[in-house]
């Protein structure tokens, strides 16, 4: 396995500086979404193991609660996601912005992890991730709905295809969309590409949750996501996309942060592409090696 990292700076011309964080509040968000193509519910095929794997997410952290390393735990799974859940007020009228909604919203948590379908789009600079209702939108767009790190986030897990794309966050996609320099939200542990999906992938789920505690938060996802595949077109080439000031901040946050060591990457000013060289999946480019 080739571990490979490419970086991008912003382009605007003047950048904030952040102030030093805060204490660390500490609150998770599950979204599993697996049910599908029924009344009031958006067209995807159902995979029961999405919520499986939210609930293996949630365990471990309802554990570190438990622990006394925790404080909040939600689960948002099926009807209870929704695109408001995932939109900033940058983005849409405040009646339909609801991302730091408490114990629902995407910003309202410090760490969130979902499991859904995705896609993306490179001529429109995108990816989406599918609700589980359609109540708002069927699905959360990155340029449509988001500007994360506006409230609390500063983790996300996205367990989807397509969510992060290699093309699109070379043209500027993802860092244009997330954050702002003052944002507090530092990674985007996501897939480049189709990835498999099946009860295997809930005992890597937690796994990977279990050893990112303290340190490995991107670098773990890496290890225990990635999958190669005889033949071409057909790799999980998972990805950690790390939003920071300086190259030493974000491969910090990549190697050495955890759930409990969040690292400040100071403004967001920039932003590094974690992969394995010369992974192949299906709807994807091959990664360059």
């Amino acid at each position: 396995m080739r571990l490979r990292m490419q970086s991008h700076p912003w382009t605007a011309a003047a950048l904030a500086m952040l102030l030093p964080a805060a204490a660390l509040a500490n609150e998770t968000h599950v979204y599993g979404i697996a049910n599908f193509g029924g009344a009031g519910q958006c067209d995807a095929k159902s995979h029961s193991v999405h919520t499986k794997t939210a609930a293996e997410f949630a365990s471990y952290f309802n554990s570190l609660v438990s622990a006394g390393y925790w404080s909040d735990v939600r689960t948002i799974n099926n009807s209870g996601a929704r695109a408001d859940s995932w939109t900033d007020a940058s983005k849409a009228p405040a009646a339909d912005a609801k991302d730091t909604q408490a114990n629902v919203g995407v910003d309202d948590a410090d760490v969130l992890f979902v499991h859904t379908h995705g896609g993306h789009s490179e001529a429109n600079l995108r990816s989406w991730l599918v609700m589980g209702t359609n109540v708002d939108a069927c699905s959360a767009v990155t340029d449509t709905h988001m500007n994360l790190g506006n409230g609390k986030l500063n983790i996300a897990v996205v367990k989807a295809c397509q969510s992060g794309d290699f093309q699109v966050w070379k043209q500027g996609g993802y860092r244009q969309q997330f954050t702002t320099p003052s944002s507090g939200f530092s990674m985007w542990n996501a897939f480049h590409g189709d990835s498999s999906c099946g009860n295997f992938v809930k005992r890597y789920v937690r796994r990977y949750v279990a050893n990112s505690r303290v340190d490995g938060v991107g670098e773990n996802w890496i290890d225990e996501a990635y999958d190669w595949q005889v033949g071409k077109n057909n790799d999980d080439c998972p990805v950690s996309i790390v939003f920071g000031q300086s190259k030493a901040q974000r491969v910090a946050m990549f190697e050495a942060g955890g759930w409990n060591d969040r690292k400040n990457t100071g403004s967001k000013s920039a932003s590094s592409y974690f992969y394995v060289g010369g992974c192949d999946p299906d709807n994807g480019q091959k990664l360059p090696e």
